[in-house]
């Protein structure tokens, strides 16, 4: 599965976004720009991607699990995560003095919600039978739910892809939030 054109070719274009995501971040003066573009560019990048993915025939089941597992949570995980950026960074307090206080509550709630999402992972992987079959059935097909309060989800209900792509956003959030706490709030405290 790891020779699979569509694997390989999905793989490779979120290297190259990434690293441009990655080199346009260190030349960006405006983060909210910055943010806006890397969500262009992902999401781009994703329909990109799902429209080969659509055409494509896949050699067999386990290929087209293997890509939806592995690609499309990456992926929606991405654009989800360019969202909570963009919402903490328009909601961040003017007042300096008050930042610390907001970049700590939105860590804890991403440390919680992280737990409640690798939960809700593992149960559906533990719950279903088949997951493979309801793999395909649930989930290769659901439209991005991106942009959802990462609370309001319904844990139950929502596919494993949605899952897992929330799961990788609130990662990547949570690593955010520490650089952020650690790089703003040594500047206030010594200023």
């Amino acid at each position: 599965m790891k020779n699979s054109f569509l694997l390989q070719q999905s793989r490779l274009l979120y290297k190259i976004i990434w690293q441009k995501i990655q080199s346009s971040e260190s030349q960006s003066a405006d983060e909210k720009k910055w943010i806006e573009c890397a969500f262009v560019l992902t999401t781009q990048a994703w329909l990109n991607i799902e429209k080969v993915a659509n055409d494509y025939q896949f050699m067999n089941k386990q290929e087209e699990v293997c890509f939806y597992k592995s690609q499309k949570p990456r992926f929606t995980g991405l654009i989800d995560y360019f969202t909570l950026l963009y919402k903490s960074v328009l909601f961040q307090p003017e007042d300096y003095t008050k930042r610390e206080v907001y970049w700590k509550r939105e860590l804890d709630t991403c440390i919680t919600c992280i737990s409640s999402f690798k939960t809700a992972c593992l149960n559906y992987q533990l719950l279903q039978s088949d997951t493979d079959t309801c793999f395909l059935q649930c989930n290769n097909q659901g439209p991005l739910l991106f942009g959802n309060n990462a609370g309001m989800l319904d844990l139950k209900s929502t596919s494993y892809s949605c899952l897992l792509g929330r799961l990788i956003a609130l990662k990547k959030y949570k690593k955010y939030i520490q650089e952020k706490l650690y790089n703003e709030i040594p500047l206030r405290q010594t200023g």
